[in-house]
């Protein structure tokens, strides 16, 4: 669903910006100078909670509406305040890289077995149209097994986009049991039965 973001005219410093609950943000792309403008920080915060790849309408002061993709996100390391943020414009009858998130579902019945799920790949690289952008790919992971593995050759055919991962990476594996341990009294008892066998001897 199409988000529309509110900009407003910079005025101050960035950090005075930021206490006012606005982040700066700069708009570039679509062979247009690069621009700088505000944005409320609890909207951008909303959409990136909610789909942080959806395509979103921007209102510019003064210039109207522009298609935009989240292109950069820059936060405090430790407070992970938001400090930034890039919106790149795009045209909406041409073709972007972009990337999806997996969203896996199901218990496998290895795990259930008591084997280890492995994910190895979170998001997938795809090509497609701004409006087949998705927030999630759902990917059923019930039916795998101990020893299992799940490659992007796979997946399910989605309409409308060209996959850009190679087919051969693995996303996601279902790992046999980690070998326990020998616990304190299973190495003792060899020692023991050695040590009767040795009283025999005598």
């Amino acid at each position: 669903m199409n988000t529309t973001v509110r900009l407003t005219e910079r005025s101050g410093s960035n950090s005075s910006q930021r206490r006012k609950g606005f982040v700066p943000v700069v708009v570039y792309g679509a062979g247009s100078d690069s621009q700088s403008f505000t944005a409320d920080a609890k909207t951008i915060t909303g959409i990136l909670a909610n789909n942080p790849r959806a395509v979103l309408t921007l209102e510019l002061p003064d210039s109207g509406k522009k298609n935009v993709v989240i292109q950069e996100i820059q936060r405090q390391p430790v407070s992970k305040q938001l400090l930034h943020i890039d919106f790149q414009q795009i045209d909406m009858k041409a073709k972007l890289d972009t990337k999806v998130a997996f969203h896996f579902t199901g218990e496998p019945v290895g795990v259930k077995s008591g084997g280890v799920q492995q994910i190895e790949l979170h998001e997938l690289d795809i090509r497609t149209l701004p409006d087949k952008i998705a927030a999630s790919f759902e990917v059923a992971i019930s039916g795998l097994d101990i020893g299992d593995q799940l490659l992007v050759s796979d997946l399910p055919k989605h309409e409308g986009w060209e996959v850009l991962t190679p087919e051969d990476t693995l996303i996601v594996r279902i790992a046999p049991p980690a070998a326990q341990e020998p616990t304190e009294e299973d190495t003792a008892e060899p020692a023991a039965a050695e040590a009767a066998g040795g009283d025999k001897a005598e």
